[in-house]
């Protein structure tokens, strides 16, 4: 059986297992907090990342002594038998250790980076073109979001009051809506192109009511295709309750909503030019709203969504269970019970629903993007 360990360690480590005999100590650049949904977590200053730990793990952490090595935790939660249900959980703790280290979370050397042997194309592809303005972000935000901070009560009452006189305008908007006759387009793209800039802000704004910061702010695009502003709230993580979370994803399309509310009550007290530019902006921002909030695409609503539901990287546990998925119903490979292994559970079930209704949506967008800049081309033209 001591065999058949150290080969399953050496598969797994892909390298020298001296680290094994190694005490386990915690970087001193890496903390330890209660994060998301009151889930322990790490934070890796120099990633500046976060890594969310399962009860298996962070009790491993409060295992550690300065002088516990990875050979002793594994004996003290396996004993010293040598079943199959122990070796099992031998190599689960093993894997939990291996992947921590492989994070950086200790102060031994983490090992070969696995990204680099992916090709150079595939990394530079999973990044999308970046352009970070930070400066002048936080001038901008700090009195309004200390005017929340010192009058809550109003702030939600007028927050409320907005919101429900934007849905009464653009509903009212919505039934008197026609084909404008005139439109100022240098005036529909500079109001549009503003408005995009106050969404952005209000999500740092939102940020700084509850005390956490944003890293950067900018244009990317997303894809390599489709253009983006964007703002980096992913020290959010740090506000254990889902309400705060879910407020600053929601921040931007209440901006849309009220800016749609504004531009509906333009257009129907209006005439002439102001009002056809007017009925532009605001079917242009209520298409931001309603893609915003479509969870389906990393937008805010997806965002908003994960915060409520507790979930982190949703995408990504969709897409993965999605590949292991299509990867037993290929045509090349037909499923068997081999292949098929037991019955998938509800969870997963709802991640491969969530990841083949994300590729049809993506696939959807990216069309009427297409169209859509069309269309503008020759109306322009």
């Amino acid at each position: 059986m001591e065999n058949v360990m150290q080969a399953q360690q050496t598969e797994l480590t892909g390298e020298s297992e001296t680290w094994l005999e190694l005490p386990l100590v915690l970087s001193p650049e890496v903390e330890r907090l209660t994060g998301a949904d009151f889930q322990p977590m790490l934070y890796l200053q120099a990633e500046r990342r976060y890594i969310r730990l399962s009860r298996g793990a962070a009790g491993l952490l409060d295992a550690l002594d300065g002088a516990t090595t990875a050979e002793q935790i594994l004996a003290r939660v396996t004993g010293a038998g040598d079943s199959g249900l122990e070796a099992r959980r031998r190599q689960t703790v093993l894997q939990t250790i291996d992947g921590l280290r492989r994070a950086g979370t200790f102060t031994l050397d983490r090992g070969r980076d696995t990204r680099a042997d992916l090709p150079r194309w595939r990394r530079r592809l999973a990044r999308s073109p970046k352009l970070r303005v930070t400066r002048g972000i936080d001038p901008v935000v700090a009195k309004p979001a200390a005017l929340a901070v010192r009058h809550p009560r109003p702030t939600r009452l007028s927050v409320i009051a907005l919101v429900l006189a934007s849905l009464f305008l653009c509903v009212a908007a919505a039934v008197r809506l026609s084909a404008p006759t005139a439109v100022l387009w240098p005036a529909v793209f500079a109001v549009v192109l503003v408005e995009v800039a106050v969404h952005e802000l209000a999500h740092a704004a939102v940020c700084r009511v509850f005390g956490v910061g944003v890293r950067e702010a900018g244009l990317m695009l997303w894809g390599w295709f489709l253009p983006l502003a964007y703002v980096d709230c992913t020290d959010t993580y740090r506000l254990p309750a889902k309400r705060p979370r879910v407020l600053v994803a929601l921040a931007g399309p209440f901006v849309d909503l009220v800016a749609g509310g504004v531009c509906a009550a333009v257009m129907l007290g209006g005439h002439g030019e102001l009002s056809g530019t007017a009925s532009v902006i605001y079917l242009s921002l209520l298409l931001m709203l309603a893609r915003n909030l479509m969870p389906l695409l990393p937008t805010d609503g997806y965002h908003a969504l994960q915060a409520a539901t507790g979930e982190l990287n949703l995408r990504r546990r969709a897409w993965s269970h999605l590949r292991g998925w299509a990867g037993s119903h290929s045509i090349r490979r037909r499923p068997t019970t081999e292949t098929i292994g037991p019955s998938r559970t509800r969870r997963e079930k709802v991640y491969i629903a969530y990841g083949l209704a994300s590729v049809f949506y993506t696939l959807v967008t990216l069309g009427l993007v297409i169209l859509e800049i069309h269309e503008l081309a020759r109306i322009i033209g």
